[in-house]
C-alpha cells in the first residue's frame, strides 16, 4: 500500500525513516590512547563520521526492498558527496578489549591508500554510471597531483545532474577543454552546473620542484568551455604552484554571466582581474566579495583605476543588482558612495588603504584625510536614502587597523598607544568594543589589544594631537 503514496508523501516517509536510522548509527570515529597516568589503554574520541556515509548506512535497508526504493535511497545518500584524502597514521592493537591491553600498541604501521575513497569514486561510477545521476553537490579535497585529477575528472564525467562542485584549482591546469567543455555545458534538459569553487593551497618544495606536476593544458582558451551557465564562482586560498591569475579570470570573463563572485585569501589576483569578471557580470551579479591575503588585508599594489583609465569606485556602484559587498580596493573615495540608487543591504565591509588621487598618510596629508572625512559623509547620506526606501544598511571601511562606522560616527581602534602619549587625558570617554582588527570576527588571541569605540570627533582630536594615526 505504501508503495501506491505519492513519490512527494513517499519521499517525505523515508526520509523520516533514514533520520531516525541514523541516529541508531555511530556518529564518531574512535582511537585507543596509551598515554594516561595508569597505564591503561583508554578508548579517545577521533572525530566525526561522514555526513554521506551515515546517509549510506542509514538507507542500506531501504534500499533492499523493491526498485523504486533503491532509486530514492541512491538519490538520498549520495546527493552530497565528500571525497578527501586521508591523512594520519593508525597502529594495530594486540587485542580487541581495551582492558587487555597494557603499553603501547604494537610498531606495525598500519598503511591506508591515501587515495583510496577517491580510487573506489572512480570504481563506483565505472560499475554503476547510472549512480552518479544521484549526484548534486561534490567537494573534492586534499588531491593536488596530475593522477588524481584525472581520476576527479573521470568521476565528474559520470555526474550529469551536479549543482555545485568544489575542486583544487590543479583541475583548471590539468584538466582538458573537453573536459570542462563537458562539466560547464547545458544538458538535455536545460540544466547545467550553477556552481564551482576553486580551493588552493600552498605544496611541499618536493611538490614544487616535481616537474611532472607542471603541466598546464589552457583548458580556458578552447572556445567550447563557456562559463555563461555558472551563477557562482568562488576562488578560495593560495597557492605556490600555478594558482589561479587575472589572466585566467581575464579568460573566464569572456563567457561569464555570474551571480555571486567570491575572491577570499589569494594573493595572485588582484584587481584588474576582478574588475573584468565584474564587467562582464555587471548586469546579474549580486554578491561580491573580494578579501585578498595581503598585509591583513589593507595594502594592495594596484592604482584606483583599471589599466582603460576607468575608476574603480564607479567600476563598483556601476553594478545595479548588487545587493551584498565586501571589498578590498587600494584607494576609495566618496565616488563610491555617490549613487544613492544603488541596491546595496545588510553589512557592507570595504578595505582600503588610502583615498583616491591622494598621496601620503591620511594623518598627515590634510587634503587627503579631509578627502577621507567627506568619503564618510558620502557614506552616511547612503545610509540615509536607503533608511527612507525601508532598506536597513550598515557600512563598515577598513583602514590601517581602524574601523569607521559612519551609521554611528564611530571609530574602532586599540588606543592604549594614545593613552600613553597622552598620560590618560585622551580618549576621554571611549566605550567598548566587540570589534576587532578583522572585523566582526575579533581578535585572533595573538598580540592584539582590546578594542575600544570613540567619536569620529575624537577621533580628530587625537589626531591632531599625535596620539593616534593612520
Amino acid at each position: 500500500m505504501i508503495s501506491r503514496l505519492p513519490y512527494e508523501l513517499l519521499s517525505a516517509i523515508l526520509e523520516e525513516v533514514a533520520y531516525s536510522n541514523a541516529q541508531e548509527i555511530q556518529q564518531y570515529t574512535y582511537g585507543v590512547d596509551s598515554t594516561s597516568t595508569n597505564g591503561k589503554a583508554q578508548r579517545v574520541l577521533r572525530g566525526h563520521v561522514a555526513n554521506d556515509s551515515v546517509r549510506w548506512l542509514s538507507t542500506d535497508a531501504i534500499r533492499q526492498v523493491n526498485t523504486q526504493w533503491h532509486d530514492w535511497a541512491c538519490q538520498y545518500a549520495l546527493r552530497d558527496l565528500y571525497i578527501r584524502r586521508w591523512r594520519g597514521s593508525e597502529r594495530w592493537t594486540q587485542s580487541r578489549k581495551l582492558d587487555s591491553i597494557h603499553g603501547c600498541p604494537s610498531r606495525d604501521v598500519f598503511y591506508r591508500d591515501p587515495y583510496c575513497s577517491l580510487r573506489k569514486t572512480v570504481d563506483l561510477f565505472t560499475k554503476y554510471p547510472s549512480l552518479g545521476s544521484s549526484v548534486r553537490r561534490i567537494f573534492f579535497d586534499g588531491f593536488y597531483g596530475v593522477e588524481t585529477n584525472t581520476m576527479i575528472l573521470q568521476v565528474l564525467k559520470y555526474c550529469d545532474e551536479l549543482d555545485l562542485v568544489s575542486l583544487p584549482w590543479t583541475t583548471l591546469r590539468y584538466g582538458s577543454g573537453e573536459d570542462w567543455s563537458r562539466l560547464l555545458g547545458s544538458r538535455d534538459d536545460g540544466t547545467a552546473l550553477t556552481s564551482l569553487e576553486l580551493l588552493a593551497v600552498d605544496l611541499k618544495q618536493s611538490q614544487i620542484t616535481d616537474h611532472g606536476r607542471h603541466v598546464d593544458k589552457h583548458p580556458l582558451d578552447s572556445p567550447t568551455v563557456n562559463f555563461g551557465h555558472l551563477q557562482r564562482l568562488k576562488l578560495s586560498g593560495s597557492s605556490n604552484l600555478m594558482p589561479v591569475n587575472d589572466d585566467d579570470l581575464i579568460a573566464i570573463s569572456r563567457t561569464a554571466r555570474l551571480r555571486e563572485l567570491h575572491i577570499t585569501g589569494t594573493t595572485s589576483v588582484t584587481t584588474k582581474g576582478l574588475v573584468a569578471l565584474g564587467r562582464a557580470s555587471e548586469d546579474t551579479l549580486r554578491v561580491l566579495e573580494h578579501s585578498p591575503l595581503s598585509d591583513d588585508g589593507f595594502e594592495h599594489p594596484n592604482a584606483s583605476c583599471t589599466d582603460d583609465g576607468s575608476h574603480l569606485c564607479e567600476e563598483i556602484v556601476h553594478c545595479p543588482h548588487l545587493r551584498d559587498l565586501a571589498i578590498s580596493l587600494p584607494t576609495i573615495c566618496g565616488d563610491l558612495f555617490s549613487n544613492t540608487s544603488v541596491n546595496w543591504v545588510g553589512d557592507v565591509q570595504i578595505r582600503a588603504a588610502g583615498i583616491c588621487g591622494q598621496s601620503g598618510r591620511l594623518d598627515k596629508a590634510v587634503e587627503a584625510r579631509q578627502a577621507f572625512f567627506n568619503s564618510l559623509s558620502q557614506a552616511r547620506a547612503l545610509i540615509q536614502a536607503q533608511r527612507k526606501r525601508g532598506v536597513v544598511l550598515n557600512i563598515e571601511i577598513f583602514v590601517d587597523h581602524l574601523i569607521f562606522e559612519p551609521s554611528k560616527s564611530l571609530v574602532h581602534a586599540d588606543l592604549s598607544v594614545g593613552e600613553i602619549l597622552s598620560a590618560g587625558t585622551w580618549p576621554e570617554l571611549p566605550d567598548p568594543s566587540f570589534k576587532g582588527p578583522y572585523g566582526q570576527t575579533g581578535q585572533y588571541g595573538k598580540d592584539e589589544r582590546a578594542y575600544q569605540c570613540i567619536s569620529e570627533d575624537e577621533f580628530v582630536v587625537g589626531l591632531r594631537k599625535g596620539y593616534i594615526s593612520f
